[in-house]
């Protein structure tokens, strides 16, 4: 069987087992949480003790590392636990998704201190570009945030200044309202009651304005918003 297209997924224990898997699929799985069947996933049916050489590993070996001797139950453990090696175009792509998740995430949390305004994210990723700075796809995109911010400083004005600001809505909007206040800000102090929902939020100053409009709009102008 020709294997070329499969990718290793590669699990050290006291000794090393290896999966053989199927490029796409296993990405959505290990990835990007999609549930997939190990039967899927797998490329071959086998285990192996270096798949390289087609070296299967033993009934034995299964039983004294995975306390079985089923080959799909020692292959889904060795799938979630081990370390999956990417090809070459399934690393770009993770760059470029998480490129775009850094661009998005600046925008978004930074603004430009003489304005208060954000910063474009066309304008952030200019900037970041001439700063000759990259992610891989290993990276950590919340580790990469303040290294990103630091590279930036000497080619734009930004700040990171945050504003705590006390929100009402009335209970009937809350639910679709309460979506975007979590993907923008930080909450705290959160009340249900009959008929408001109060919260105190903490968020960047430059994305304040852009909140509230988009908070009126979805509350037809009920909603209020006061700084503490």
């Amino acid at each position: 069987m020709d294997t070329s297209d499969a990718i290793k997924v590669q699990y050290r224990g006291d000794k090393t087992f290896e999966i053989l898997v199927e490029p796409d699929l296993a990405k959505e799985a290990k990835l990007e949480g999609e549930d997939h069947s190990i039967q899927r996933l797998l490329f071959v049916q086998e285990v192996f003790v270096d798949a390289g050489e087609g070296e299967r590993a033993s009934v034995d070996e299964l039983e004294e590392e995975f306390n079985t001797q089923q080959i799909m139950e020692a292959a889904e453990e060795i799938f979630e636990k081990g370390d999956m090696q990417l090809t070459t175009d399934q690393k770009a792509e993770i760059r470029e998704e998480k490129w775009k998740q850094l661009v998005d995430m600046i925008a978004r949390r930074a603004q430009d201190p003489k304005t208060g305004n954000p910063h474009p994210p066309q304008r952030v990723e200019n900037a970041l570009e001439e700063a000759g700075f990259n992610v891989t796809s290993d990276d950590d995109i919340n580790e990469k945030f303040q290294e990103a911010i630091d590279e930036l400083r000497p080619i734009i004005p930004i700040s990171l200044d945050e504003k705590t600001v006390a929100v009402r809505i009335p209970v009937d909007d809350a639910g679709k309202a309460y979506d975007k206040l979590q993907q923008v800000a930080d909450l705290k102090d959160e009340q249900w009651g009959n008929e408001y929902f109060m919260a105190k939020i903490t968020l960047p100053a430059g994305v304040l304005s852009e909140l509230m409009d988009d908070l009126q709009e979805m509350t037809s102008g009920k909603t209020e918003m006061k700084e503490v």
